[in-house]
């Protein structure tokens, strides 16, 4: 090789070390911080009420619009779509 791309090469690979190794030091001091303050805890306890609110609020109303849709079935055929509806107005 060249000796300026070796150089070059050199330089690429000595910044990128260094850049990493930023990284890695910046996690683990952000790990330490979340742990001293409590960040974890916190965050399991929004998932947990999250997932209680759910359960209590999203998963009956699912459950209530499927027996609707269960009651009051529509066939295919029974309707007309809305592009349909739209070529009938003269909007389409």
């Amino acid at each position: 090789m060249h000796p300026f791309s070796i150089l070059t090469l050199g330089i690429f690979v000595a910044g990128y070390i260094t850049a990493r190794w930023d990284l890695v030091t910046r996690l683990h001091e952000l790990a330490i911080f979340a742990w001293d303050y409590g960040v974890v805890s916190r965050a399991a306890k929004g998932f947990a009420a999250l997932t209680i609110v759910f359960l209590l609020v999203f998963i009956p109303v699912e459950r209530l619009a499927t027996r609707e849709a269960n009651l009051h079935p529509r066939s295919p055929g029974s309707g007309v779509s809305a592009r349909e509806q739209l070529r009938r107005r003269g909007s389409f």
